[in-house]
């Protein structure tokens, strides 16, 4: 019994030690001038350099516009999930990419759906069961897209197989979030838990949208061309910077990196995790150490820039013009506020 007191002690200590910002600051800090010192080891510097010699800017734009598309689509899904209540598209485009990107600064990266929460049920007046069953939603989709695909590329690409342990990961994690929602609505339908309001509500929100089998059905189409969209932007940057893959690799790269770097504790805006996990992955298949890390560096810029700059809009449009208003008339987006500041058009 001593021992097993020694062991919840040590494990409590341990939990609370990392989950401290300070802790993951350091820790990320020390990962990730690790990987950077391996990566510069196995530089060749003479190819990286040539990779930016005659960059392709074209490319780069047309990957920026994917982008672009696909995050449209993603907060297109969000509005298909809402029952019972129509969220304009651009405000939950704001908010999505204001979650993102005040999550890829933050040393503790689940504050995301934190974020979107806050902002549409404090600042837009959203209902909150709502809006947590929505959010719950969508990040099953996007477990369960994910895993499928990584499977799919497991059978259809041999060269994939050094990864099998990680696709195994990613399918229990899909099939953990797909038994969370039954395990949710279960709980918070139990009598002696009713005076939970938000849990109550938020069950009652998930078995509504269970029963709405059309909207899940086109949600999960729609999860599915966001992925391939978000590596159709990889794929058309890469194949400008003269890397010849297919889009189902480039779209398991950026499902299998974005997942490494929401993981593993890393500097703001995953530097340096992001760059060696499209590294490892881009030189495991064969490609160049210059073009894999050339590439790396732009489709990070793609893909971090826009939600951080959203996000320092909204937050920043928020500090600068919503103080002022009354919490009734907060219902203003970011959009709003720069046409507000700006001169009328002619």
């Amino acid at each position: 019994m001593h021992h097993l007191d020694l062991l919840k002690s040590a494990a409590t200590i341990l939990k609370q030690t990392l989950w401290h910002p300070k802790v993951r600051v350091i820790l990320g800090l020390g990962i990730s001038l690790a990987i950077a010192l391996l990566v510069v080891l196995d530089m060749e510097w003479g190819s990286l350099s040539h990779q930016f010699e005659d960059f392709p800017i074209g490319y780069a734009l047309a990957s920026l516009f994917i982008f672009s598309v696909a995050t449209a689509l993603r907060a297109y899904r969000w509005q298909v999930l809402f029952l019972g209540e129509k969220v304009p598209l651009h405000r939950l485009l704001l908010v999505q990419n204001a979650g993102i990107g005040i999550n890829s600064i933050s040393p503790i990266r689940i504050v995301s759906e934190a974020a979107q929460f806050f902002l549409l049920t404090i600042r837009y007046r959203v209902r909150s069961e709502m809006v947590a069953a929505t959010l719950g939603i969508q990040r099953v989709l996007d477990f369960v897209i994910g895993a499928i695909l990584l499977g799919i590329g497991l059978m259809l690409l041999p060269g994939l197989k050094g990864f099998a342990l990680y696709v195994i990961g990613a399918g229990v994690l899909a099939a953990v979030s797909v038994i969370a929602v039954p395990t949710i609505i279960w709980f918070g339908s139990r009598p002696g838990l009713t005076h939970l309001q938000l849990l109550a509500s938020t069950s009652t929100s998930l078995r509504n949208l269970v029963k709405a089998r059309v909207k899940l059905s086109w949600s999960f189409l729609l999860t599915l061309g966001y992925w391939l969209l978000l590596g159709s932007s990889a794929w058309i940057l890469a194949y400008g910077m003269g890397i010849e893959i297919s889009l189902l690799v480039a779209t398991l790269l950026v499902i299998g990196t974005l997942t490494f770097v929401a993981l593993i504790p890393s500097l703001p805006a995953s530097v340096g995790t992001f760059e060696f996990a499209v590294y490892y992955f881009l030189t495991t298949i064969g490609v160049g150490s210059g073009e894999a890390l050339g590439f790396a560096l732009v489709i990070h810029a793609i893909l971090f820039l826009p939600p951080i700059l959203i996000a320092v809009l909204v937050f920043g449009s928020w500090t600068l013009i919503g103080r002022s208003k009354s919490p009734a008339n907060t219902r203003i987006t970011a959009t709003e506020a720069l046409a507000a500041q700006s001169p009328p058009a002619d």
